[in-house]
């Protein structure tokens, strides 16, 4: 038997992607895998490399992954690093997680 023809349902593809536990799975793994990589690439900085968090949330558009810095933590002032100051030229650690290939 060949298929010639595939008809998707969108609504169904997007319940699929954007509301399963499977969908949240996948986003809870991408999210850890560029949180790791992040506290990685920020061990030259700091030893409060689990001021690095990731977080699976939904909202509207459905299943996303956060990951930046835990706001209360002692490491939060890696986010300057991130960014740089006036006096201090940034040094990127998270931004370089982001890469393909990250996950396979």
């Amino acid at each position: 038997m060949s298929l010639s023809r595939l008809d998707i349902d969108r609504a169904a593809l997007e319940d699929l992607i954007h509301r399963s536990t499977e969908g949240k799975a996948l986003m809870g793994q991408v999210g850890r895998a560029v949180r790791d990589e992040a506290r990685r690439n920020a061990t030259a900085i700091t030893s409060k490399t689990d001021a690095i968090i990731s977080e699976v949330g939904n909202d509207s558009e459905g299943v996303y992954t956060d990951v930046g810095y835990a706001k209360h933590h002692p490491g939060f002032f890696l986010w300057w690093y991130e960014v740089g100051t006036r006096y201090d030229a940034p040094r990127p650690h998270l931004r370089p997680a982001l890469r393909p290939g990250l996950i396979d």
